[in-house]
């Protein structure tokens, strides 16, 4: 047998390995093997190769500081799946509240030792029913009477006629679903109360009830039968699913249920983190969804079981964490079907690089970059994510963002492509008004950003910064199509106290709200952008405040006909907006600048856009979104750059 100082390759599973292989029966035994290497000194790289196939595991793979320069990726071309979910087979055809449908009885949800509330068929996830299947129910009464944001309420009242055709059965099974502004909360029903109509939630609502009375129930057999619809009767150990297609039969659908929540923790310790772990080549699949945050909302230790976080799923787990590790990295991987975020870089992390990445039906977000917000050991910083795609997910926690970078700097995030979400695409910051921060220096560059909101959540950006973040530029971007469902549908949007941010050469077009929007802030430099085709004012500032909130600069301003400016009238009086050297123009009309200061000349008496014109950019075709400029373009004279899109988003590297 080899000296285990000639070791550099482990192989996993059953496969045509090169003779003499170190050949595992497992990954965890694999990196059993390692730990005991490096502990007796053996330092050198390690790669570990697996064989094609699905390897299960129903907890997380657990990886500390004994583990250090280890590499795992397939052997040859093979396919690997780490899954997190059980693979159920067996179904039979049958017939479920009247529909023709798929069913499996499994023991362990009958004697109550496995439940699950996400399900994966065929590589998609299926779909919870829905009550009503469009629209929304409106309630007539919760706990907290109080309009305050964080009024919670643990029960509401709904009128019982809405709810009739619910069995109380359902009830038990049953989750009210609501949203407000730019959340969106579900939680289990503790209890009914037919007669009243009062609803008892397991969760508390995170915000007031009353700032929007609608919600609707999942989970309620009743209305099973769209296609992809599935429910599990857990009396009866029953799960029930309606085929998306003909071509699903019983014998040929493959069919995930979750167990794992976490599919793999990278974890060190402050003083020793864990290094050069890397994973590449990986699909990771098939996790848990289920998610609630205890909150001590009274100061004393009284914990309070909520059901969404606050914004943007902020706290939750993903498929795949890090603490405390450095050095690391996941490469042209796959997340698919997993139920929360894909991968969190959680405090102490430093150059943790998340790149050429596909991320794919997640329950939550994309990437979740998370540190302190204190100097010191717990600071996560200089983390990359490039080059991936994050694509249909917030399926079942719809605030989620792409990419969510909290407390953390000196990070990149460019060429990525993030679309199909209901929330933010990119959002970094997360210190409101002007405390301290620790982010800084955090580079947001070449990402395409697109088909965000619809319709669904409120109060969102493209790109959204909140608080000040001296160093942080947001370059190069493109961002089109935010749709929001009561207000908030910006492409660039700088939050309370955003500061000392520079956004720059972007493109933002077809957006319900603004193409850019600060709440408040200061000294942010928004200069050499193409805003365009605002439903509402192309740029708008909401509060004022006596200082410098904006320098706006070099800019083109390509109205479809809605105005330019969307300042109050104290802006303009106190020049709390610089703003110079701008071109602006309207498709078919005229440009109106604000509803009092109609014209530039106006707006000019005010100090405002010295320099600017009102001219034609001459775009190359920017009825179909060419916002490449002619040779003639009065911009340049201007002293506009052009920008340059063929590069944006993903590449070939």
């Amino acid at each position: 047998m080899r000296s285990y100082n000639t070791i550099s390759t482990f192989y996993v599973g059953k496969a045509q390995f090169p003779q003499g292989a170190e050949v595992c029966g497992s990954l965890g035994q694999a990196f059993n093997e390692i730990i005991e290497l490096r502990r007796s000194g053996v330092n050198q790289p390690i790669t570990v190769r697996l064989a094609e196939g699905e390897y299960f595991y129903g907890d997380a793979i657990e990886i500390d500081n004994r583990l250090s320069a280890v590499t795992v990726e397939p052997f040859g071309t093979a396919k690997v799946v780490i899954s997190g979910g059980k693979k159920l087979s067996g179904f039979e055809k049958t017939v479920f509240n009247g529909v023709d449908c798929f069913a499996l009885f499994i023991p362990e949800v009958k004697d109550g030792t496995w439940r699950f509330t996400d399900l994966y068929v065929d590589d998609l996830r299926a779909g919870l029913t829905r009550f009503p299947e469009t629209g929304t129910f409106t309630l007539l009464d919760c706990e907290n009477k109080e309009h305050a944001l964080f009024a919670s309420s643990k029960w509401i009242t709904v009128n019982p006629d809405d709810v009739a055709c619910i069995s109380n059965k359902s009830f038990e099974n049953a989750i009210v679903s609501y949203c407000h502004f730019w959340i969106d909360e579900h939680s289990p029903i503790e209890s009914f109360d037919r007669a009243t109509g009062k609803l008892d939630m397991k969760c508390n609502s995170r915000f007031t009830m009353l700032d929007n009375k609608e919600y609707y129930l999942e989970n309620v057999p009743e209305t099973f039968g769209k296609p992809n619809d599935w429910y599990l009767d857990v009396d009866s150990g029953m799960l029930y699913y309606k085929p998306r297609c003909e071509s699903q039969t019983p014998e040929n659908i493959i069919v995930h249920a979750p167990c794992a929540s976490k599919l793999i923790n990278i974890k060190g310790t402050a003083d020793k983190p864990v290094r050069n772990i890397n994973f590449r080549n990986l699909n990771f699949a098939y996790t848990r969804g289920d998610y609630t945050i205890m909150r001590d909302t009274s100061g004393k230790g009284d914990l309070v079981e909520f059901a969404s976080d606050s914004q943007g799923v902020s706290n939750g787990f993903a498929a795949i964490n890090l603490e405390y590790a450095e050095y690391c990295s996941f490469d042209n991987c796959k997340l698919l079907n997993y139920g929360l975020h894909g991968i969190n870089i959680d405090k102490g992390c430093n150059n943790i690089r998340v790149v050429n990445n596909t991320f794919f039906d997640g329950g939550g977000g994309g990437v979740k970059i998370n540190g302190a917000n204190s100097n010191g050991p717990d600071v996560t910083h200089t983390n990359t994510v490039f080059n991936n795609l994050i694509k249909t997910c917030g399926r079942r926690y719809m605030a989620a963002c792409g990419v969510l970078m909290m407390n953390s700097h000196s990070n990149v995030i460019s060429h990525n492509e993030i679309c199909d979400l209901f929330y933010t695409g990119i959002s970094g910051g997360w210190v409101w008004g002007y405390s301290d921060s620790v982010s800084r220096n955090n580079l947001i560059k070449k990402n395409h950003i697109y088909n965000l909101g619809q319709g669904v959540l409120s109060d969102m950006g493209g790109v959204y910064l909140l608080g000040a973040q001296s160093g942080t530029v947001v370059s190069g971007n493109l961002i089109h199509d935010i749709k929001s469902k009561r207000y908030g549908g910006w492409a660039l949007y700088t939050d309370e106290g955003s500061g000392f941010i520079t956004l720059e050469n972007n493109v933002c077009y077809n957006t319900s709200d603004n193409s850019y929007h600060q709440h408040y802030g200061r000294m942010n430099v928004v200069r050499n952008n193409v805003f365009a085709f605002s439903d509402l004012e192309l740029v708008r500032v909401s509060r004022f405040e006596q200082h410098l909130s904006i320098i706006f600069e070099n800019n083109i301003m390509y109205s479809g006909g809605s105005n330019i400016y969307g300042l109050s009238m104290r802006h303009f009086n106190n020049s709390t907006v610089g703003s110079g050297n701008n071109v602006f123009w309207s498709k078919d009309c005229t440009p109106i600048f604000h509803g009092e200061v109609k014209t530039l000349e106006e707006v000019q008496k005010y100090g405002m856009d010295n320099g600017s014109i009102v001219a034609n950019p001459l775009f190359v075709d920017p009825d179909n979104y060419d916002f490449t400029l002619k040779p003639d373009s009065p911009a340049f004279v201007l002293g506009f750059v052009p920008i340059d899109m063929s590069d944006v988003g993903r590449i070939k590297v």
